[in-house]
């Protein structure tokens, strides 16, 4: 799996993956940003409840559970700490809204909290700490 971003100008950055082209990453003008999309911790958040909710969804499907209504709510929770002050995501917390048909049983949904914590690669990212390298070459311009 693999990501590219470009980088347009201020703090606009255009991203592709796949063959999904012109995603558009930027800051708000509090960070220095001209707000032209959402900011690269907002995808974070984005992806974070996707990948929870597609999971969820994915158990109660296998489950045969009807669902009439699923919400996701997911806030982030960012704080200047450490010696330095800098700005940190401290915390993320996901809220699932389901509605299921009527006649569906509701322990499903226990069933299916279990196991979304052992398969949602973004979760399990999160509470193993995965490693993250960054490499940087300098490249000679054209």
């Amino acid at each position: 799996m693999k990501v590219s971003l470009s980088y347009s100008e201020n703090m606009h950055f255009t991203a592709s993956t796949r063959h999904f082209k012109n995603i558009h990453v930027d800051e708000s003008e509090a960070f220095h940003g001209d707000d032209l999309a959402p900011s690269p911790i907002e995808y974070v958040l984005i992806g974070t409840g996707g990948c929870i909710a597609s999971t969820f969804v994915f158990c109660l499907q296998k489950n045969n559970v009807l669902i009439e209504k699923l919400e996701v709510d997911v806030e982030g929770i960012l704080k200047h700490s450490g010696e330095n002050n800098s700005l940190k995501l401290i915390k993320i917390t996901v809220e699932l809204l389901v509605t299921l048909k009527e006649g569906e049983s509701s322990e499903k949904i226990q069933i299916c909290h279990k196991q979304l914590l052992e398969y949602c690669p973004v979760f399990n990212a999160f509470n193993s700490g995965i490693p993250l390298n960054i490499n940087i070459s300098n490249q000679k311009s054209i």
